[in-house]
C-alpha cells in the first residue's frame, strides 16, 4: 500500500485551504476568547464590583418579593422590619473577613449574624395579617408568592405556598423563604453559635454514595464525577465523526461529481486511498474539536472554579488507555462506513441521506444510558458494549461505573479492531469498482455484486 502518505498530505493541504474549515476551526474560537475578555475588560473598567459580594448578601439583593402568612399560635415569625436596624451591607474591609480561608474569630461571627439578620430582608419579604390579604396581594401582582406556615409549623413543618400563575419567578422562591425561616428561628442564638448552625443548616449535607464490592468493603462511587468523562468522551467522538466522516465522505464525494478521483485512481490503490483520506480528515476533525473545546475550558475557567466545578475527576493510567484506543477504533470505523457512502453516492445530497445510517449506531448508547447506571453488567450493556458500532461509547460508559472483566474489555477491543478492518476492505472495495461509475446510486440488491468485484 503505496502513495497514503501523499494522499494525506493532498488531503490536508486543501482543507486548508477552505475558508469555511479555517473560520469554524481558528476563528470561532478567536471570536470568542475577544467577546469573553471584551466583557471582563469592560466588566473591570466599569468597577463591577460583583465579586465582593457574598451569598448572604446575594439573597438580602435577591428582586423577588414574596409575602407570608405565620399562623403559628405564638407568632414565631416577626415581620423582618421588626427586628432591630443593622448595616446589612458589608465594608470592604469587612468583606475580607468573610473569605472562606480566614479563621473563625468572635468578629467574623459577629458580622455572619449581622448580615444574615431578618431585618435585611425586610425590602423582600412582607408579613400580611390574613391569608386573605396575603392572596389579595398575591391577585395584584405585588408578590411573586404567597407562604402560609401552618398552626401546627413545630411539629410538622408544614408550609403552603400559593401562586397566581406558574412562572420561573415564583418557582424560585423557596429557597428565600427557607433562609428567612432558618434566620428567625436563629435568631436567638448566641453569635458563635449562630454561625456554625446558620452556615450548616443553609447546606445541611454532602451526600456521598457507597457501594459494596464483592469483599463486602464498601466503595465510594462516583457516578457523576466519571459520567463527565463519559459525556466528554461521547462529545469528542460525535463530533469526530460528523466532522471527519462529512469532510470525508464529501471529499470523495465531490471528487467523482468532477471526475478527479479517475486520474488519482490511475496512480494510487483504492486502499492507499483511502487510507489516506481516513487519516488527513481524522487528524483535521481533531484539530477542530480541540481548539473548540480548549475555548470552551479556557472561558470556563476564566469565569469560575472550573476544578471544584467538575469535583474528583481521576482517571487510572488503564483507562485512558481503553479510552484512547476506543476512540481511535471508534472513528476508523465510523470514517471508513462513511467513505463507503460516498463511494456509493454520486452527488453530496444522496450520501447525507445515508449518513444517518451510520451516525445513529454511534449516539445509541446515550439512549440506553440508565441501563449503564442501574446494570452496567446486564445484558443489554454488555452486548451494547461488545458489538462494534455501539461499543466504542458502550464501554467507556460501562468502565465509569463499574469494574468491566479484562475479558470483555479485550474481546470489545478485539471485536472492534476486526471491524474496522472489514470497513476499510469494504470501503476500500466500493472504491474500486463504482468511483468510476456514474449516473443513479447502485441498488440495495446490487451491494453484493459489487463487493465482489
Amino acid at each position: 500500500m503505496t502513495h497514503w502518505f501523499e494522499v494525506f498530505r493532498y488531503e490536508l493541504r486543501q482543507q486548508f485551504r477552505r475558508k469555511g474549515y479555517l473560520f469554524v476551526t481558528f476563528g470561532v474560537p478567536i471570536l470568542a476568547l475577544v467577546i469573553f475578555f471584551g466583557y471582563q475588560l469592560y466588566r473591570d473598567i466599569a468597577g463591577n464590583d460583583e465579586e465582593a459580594s457574598t451569598p448572604i448578601t446575594e439573597v438580602n439583593q435577591q428582586g423577588k418579593a414574596i409575602g407570608y402568612v405565620d399562623q403559628t399560635p405564638t407568632g414565631l415569625f416577626p415581620p423582618p422590619e421588626s427586628y432591630p436596624k443593622v448595616a446589612c451591607e458589608p465594608s470592604a474591609s469587612e468583606l475580607e473577613t468573610l473569605k472562606p480561608d480566614q479563621a473563625l474569630d468572635q468578629m467574623r461571627s459577629r458580622l455572619i449574624k449581622r448580615i444574615s439578620s431578618p431585618y435585611c430582608l425586610r425590602t423582600v419579604i412582607t408579613r400580611y395579617p390574613s391569608l386573605a390579604a396575603g392572596q389579595t396581594a398575591l391577585e395584584a401582582g405585588d408578590i411573586d408568592a404567597l407562604y402560609a406556615i401552618a398552626p401546627n409549623y413545630v411539629e410538622t413543618g408544614a408550609v403552603s405556598v400559593y401562586v397566581s400563575t406558574l412562572s420561573i419567578e415564583a418557582q424560585g422562591t423557596e429557597s428565600l423563604m427557607r433562609d428567612f425561616l432558618l434566620r428567625s428561628l436563629l435568631i436567638s442564638v448566641d453569635a458563635p453559635d449562630y454561625e456554625a448552625l446558620y452556615l450548616r443548616l443553609r447546606n445541611p449535607a454532602l451526600i456521598s454514595e457507597n457501594r459494596l464490592t464483592d469483599t463486602g468493603a464498601a466503595e465510594e462511587t462516583r457516578e457523576d464525577q466519571n459520567f463527565v468523562l463519559v459525556y466528554a468522551f461521547g462529545l469528542l467522538l460525535m463530533l469526530s465523526v460528523f466532522w471527519g466522516g462529512g469532510y470525508l465522505m464529501q471529499s470523495v464525494v465531490q471528487e467523482k461529481e468532477s471526475r478527479i478521483i479517475e486520474i488519482m485512481l490511475s496512480s494510487v490503490r483504492p486502499g492507499a486511498l483511502l487510507l489516506g483520506k481516513i487519516l488527513a480528515m481524522g487528524l483535521l476533525a481533531l484539530l477542530q474539536v480541540a481548539t473548540l473545546v480548549g475555548t470552551f475550558i479556557a472561558i470556563v475557567a476564566q469565569a469560575g472554579n472550573l476544578v471544584e466545578s467538575l469535583g474528583d475527576i481521576t482517571v487510572g493510567a488503564g483507562t485512558l488507555v481503553v479510552f484512547a484506543v476506543s476512540f481511535v477504533l471508534g472513528f476508523l470505523l465510523f470514517g471508513s462506513l462513511m467513505a463507503g457512502i460516498g463511494a456509493l453516492s454520486t452527488t453530496v445530497r444522496d450520501s447525507q441521506n445515508l449518513v444517518t445510517i451510520v451516525t445513529l449506531p454511534a449516539a445509541v448508547p446515550f439512549f440506553f444510558l440508565t441501563v449503564f447506571v442501574e446494570e452496567p453488567n446486564g445484558r443489554l450493556a454488555v452486548a451494547l458494549s461488545l458489538f462494534p458500532l455501539t461499543g466504542p461509547l458502550s464501554m467507556v460508559m460501562r468502565i465509569a461505573v463499574t469494574d468491566v472483566p479484562l475479558v470483555q474489555i479485550a474481546l470489545g477491543l478485539v471485536l472492534q479492531m476486526l471491524a474496522v478492518i472489514f470497513a476499510i476492505w469494504l470501503a476500500g472495495r466500493l472504491f474500486r469498482v463504482n468511483t468510476l461509475l456514474m449516473g443513479n446510486m447502485p441498488k440495495l440488491r446490487d451491494l453484493p455484486r459489487l463487493v465482489r468485484g
